[in-house]
């Protein structure tokens, strides 16, 4: 095990097989590969200036099997990037874990049916 450090004061406990498959400077995603579903860790910030690389290499991660994304260590999410977690989760290639409170206030905020839509199949 390796301890990762953020810039948050908490500590992400990782195997040594996750890879990182995507980083910037405000956004890193480490993948851990599992036998029918792997994981994706999204940490920092995911908005419209990350989207167009981010969106094609989380569908594609999660082509073969469900792909569950943590985003518990996000520190913010714009309307894009929840809009890409939440499409790929509709589409069956991904859930979500570790919400963040920010987030599901964002979702409260949208009509009835579409929170109703989108949190459980994410949750």
């Amino acid at each position: 095990m390796v301890v990762t450090r953020h810039t948050s004061p908490c500590r992400v406990w990782t195997q040594s097989a996750d890879a990182v498959i995507y980083l910037d400077g405000i956004l890193r995603i480490t993948y851990t590969p599992a036998p029918r579903c792997g994981r994706a860790l999204l940490v920092g910030e995911l908005d419209a200036t990350n989207i167009p690389a981010v969106a094609p290499i989380l569908a594609q991660t999660g082509a073969e099997d469900t792909l569950t994304i943590d985003v518990g260590l996000l520190e913010f999410v714009d309307m894009a990037g929840l809009r890409i977690l939440t499409g790929l989760c509709r589409d069956g290639a991904a859930r979500l874990t570790n919400i963040p409170t920010g987030m599901r206030r964002v979702l409260a905020l949208l009509s009835e049916a579409e929170a109703d839509d989108l949190l459980p199949d994410c949750a």
